[in-house]
């Protein structure tokens, strides 16, 4: 038998099988493939009873058919390249398994006859809209997107602005005063933003942040505080660098590093070079110190720290444009994306919250082609009403 150079040899045993074309020895290639593992032949028995006219609820069939257009394009550039910045990659199969999945999406998309069902298209929160607040502490609120100018004036030029970032800078040469109190950053769900302190620390911060600092640093110790995730790099200097979120604090003096307090049960900090320590309001006399490449987990109502030896790349991949999941939980994954395209999610069984998966998401993806991705990897369903995605089994 004789494959395209596009196909693995198990789908074009499947897509045979499918028109009834298999000869014997055909035939007893594929049994012998599908006897190899159950997730063998679930798979078989998905692609068997797929029905073509299926799309995630809630969006219409030219939406479906314009993100596998997509997805074609894209897988056919992975196979041929191996890892491209749009290429996904879920590992729960093995990995002959999404080779069969990826090209069984472009069959179906091929040879679909079947006119798919009239659905009203519903409206998806687009990714990234960089919306950030600055709160001054006379309680100003700066759109500072919208709202250069009366930037400049309240910090009588001393704060400019960037594309997507602001800095600040200290007065040099005994010129100009040193603008005194706290700012606060507020950054929405599905915006990102960066500030360089005036220090000279340059802090990216993640969808549904806060991030409150001095204008100024004038004390001995140079104290922020954080709700949210962000990654620092922060400036060598004499007066330490500490970071407060929730009741634990990160202390630093030069290096780079990744704070998450999403949750209000848990803080973790991730390390990639430097050195930190990390401290409860729980356990004020015990400073957890942690190496690069190692994970340091608070318990917020214990203050007891867990430490793990984790790839650092991975949690701070957001600030590179990826979402990245190492055997997340699938409520664990629905979170990162509820933030980031600002839509709520609902979970209509309890046990699809606990399946984990591994991989590796652009965050410029087209949240929709990301659902119908999803749905046709993973063994859930997705239903859109308006910003509201339900997921189901």
């Amino acid at each position: 038998m004789e494959k395209s150079n596009d196909e693995s040899l198990e789908w074009t045993l499947i897509k045979r099988s499918l028109t009834e074309e298999l000869t014997t020895e055909e035939r007893l290639q594929l049994e012998t493939w599908l006897n190899e593992s159950s997730a063998h032949r679930r798979y078989y028995d998905r692609i068997v009873g797929f029905d073509p006219s299926e799309g995630v609820s809630g969006l219409s069939g030219e939406q479906c058919e314009e993100e596998l257009a997509q997805y074609v394009t894209l897988i056919r550039k992975g196979k041929r390249e191996q890892q491209k910045k749009h290429f996904i990659i879920f590992t729960r199969y093995a990995a002959v398994l999404f080779v069969l999945l990826t090209v069984g999406i472009y069959f179906w998309y091929q040879e679909r006859g079947v006119s798919e069902t009239s659905q009203k298209t519903m409206v998806l929160a687009v990714k990234g809209k960089v919306q950030p607040i600055l709160v001054t502490e006379e309680g100003t609120r700066i759109e500072l997107e919208q709202q250069g100018g009366l930037l400049q004036k309240i910090s009588d030029g001393r704060i400019t602005s960037e594309e997507n970032a602001i800095v600040y800078n200290q007065p040099t040469g005994g010129k100009g005063q040193a603008v005194a109190g706290l700012h606060t950053l507020i950054i929405p769900r599905g915006g990102e933003y960066r500030v360089t302190l005036a220090d000279g620390t340059i802090v990216w911060l993640n969808a549904e942040t806060e991030f409150s600092y001095p204008v100024s640093f004038t004390d001995s110790l140079r104290a922020v505080k954080l709700k949210g995730e962000a990654y620092f790099e922060v400036a060598k200097d004499a007066k330490p660098f500490e970071v407060q979120v929730n009741d634990v604090y990160v202390r630093v003096y030069g290096t780079h590093f990744n704070v998450n307090g999403y949750d209000n049960e848990r803080v973790q900090t991730v390390l990639l070079s430097g050195s930190v320590g990390v401290s409860s309001l729980k356990n004020p006399g015990v400073e957890q110190m942690i190496r690069p490449n190692e994970m340091v987990e608070v318990n917020v109502s214990t203050g007891v720290c867990e430490v793990k030896t984790v790839d650092a790349a991975a949690y701070v991949a957001w600030k590179e444009g990826y979402f990245s999941f190492e055997q997340e939980t699938l409520e664990q994954i629905m979170a990162k994306l509820s933030r980031w395209y600002d839509v709520q999610v609902v979970f209509e069984n309890e046990e699809v919250r606990t399946q984990r998966f591994t991989g590796r998401v652009d965050r410029n993806e087209n949240f929709q082609g990301v659902l119908n991705l999803l749905q046709r990897t993973l063994l859930v369903k997705f239903k859109v009403e308006g910003n509201r995605i339900i997921v189901s089994k």
